[in-house]
């Protein structure tokens, strides 16, 4: 595969641009802090919930009943 004429290109040769300000890994930060709220889902799953609020409402649905269904540990009684 040929390399792309770079004085070909639409924007024109880049040359032209001033680079001296430019700033390596300017949105890593950002990009980092958005993937982190990214789940992918499975395919079977997805199907089931479209969207986000579907899913979140099966979350919250779990956690009331995880919080209904959880026991206590039984109370150790003492000797008389």
């Amino acid at each position: 595969m040929k390399k792309p004429d770079l004085t070909k290109l639409p924007e024109g040769p880049l040359r032209r641009y001033d680079w001296a300000k430019a700033v390596r890994g300017r949105f890593v930060a950002k990009a980092a802090k958005a993937s982190a709220l990214l789940r992918i889902l499975h395919p079977r799953l997805a199907a089931r919930f479209p969207d986000s609020k579907s899913v979140n409402e099966a979350l919250r649905a779990l956690l009331v009943l995880d919080r209904a269904l959880t026991r206590r540990p039984a109370r150790k009684r003492r000797a008389a």
